[in-house]
């Protein structure tokens, strides 16, 4: 199947704020196209494999979720007033949902994961500063959440300090999709660094409020 390519205007737009849900909306919309599109002009002799048309589905959810993740990004940064004095008070006190890398402090940390729904199993995986895979974990694929301890395999503590944990669904051997695990602190400070917003969290860690996913009251479950 061919596509031609798209011609698009010389124009000198200035992008806003207000159009990067639209733009994202728009590519949700081109992706599901083009599958669709594949799927009708397909060779009935040579049908897409399985473990291919998976992989499309789960990026297509992928897309999908990020357009959502977008808006509910804008719901939250208005509610919170943006950058004025008010609206950074909002959110001390309140509890961040964040992928940065976790910090660990001997105590076991809770994990939300994300586990693609077509998987038969999961690992999770964890990287110390290095960028090298210094633990894998199977985990339920049916869990949203689950306490890392951050002991080794003979159970001795792991040295403290942040690391990058992500999980890994499978589908056979084949990868379908690896994703952060997202972990949620209490903001101490909020403050203006020029045009972003900086949170700093009860663990010392520092993320901008662009890098939050999600907001909940203290304490919430």
């Amino acid at each position: 199947m061919e596509i031609s390519p798209v011609t698009t205007a010389n124009t000198t737009t200035t992008p806003t704020d207000s159009a990067k849900p639209v733009a994202a909306a728009s590519d949700f919309e081109t992706f599901l196209t083009l599958l669709t599109t594949q799927l009708r002009n397909q060779d009935p002799l040579k049908p897409l494999e399985s473990t291919e048309f998976v992989a499309q589905l789960a990026s297509f959810s992928a897309v999908e979720q990020q357009v959502r993740t977008n808006d509910a990004l804008g719901r939250i940064e208005a509610a919170l007033g943006g950058s004025s004095a008010t609206g950074l008070a909002a959110w001390i006190g309140m509890e961040v949902k964040t992928t940065q890398a976790v910090n660990f402090d001997g105590q076991p940390v809770t994990l939300v994961t994300d586990i693609a729904r077509s998987a038969d199993r999961a690992e999770l995986v964890v990287r110390d500063r290095t960028g090298a895979a210094i633990q894998r974990l199977a985990v339920p694929t049916d869990s949203t959440s689950i306490a890392w301890a951050g002991v080794t395999d003979d159970g001795g503590p792991l040295p403290a300090g942040q690391y990058a944990i992500s999980v890994e669904s499978y589908r056979g051997e084949a990868l379908l999709a690896s994703k952060p695990v997202a972990t949620y602190g209490r903001v101490t400070e909020a403050r203006i660094d020029g045009a972003e917003t900086t949170l700093v969290l009860a663990d010392g860690s520092e993320v901008p409020a662009s890098g939050v996913a999600a907001l909940r009251e203290p304490g919430a479950l």
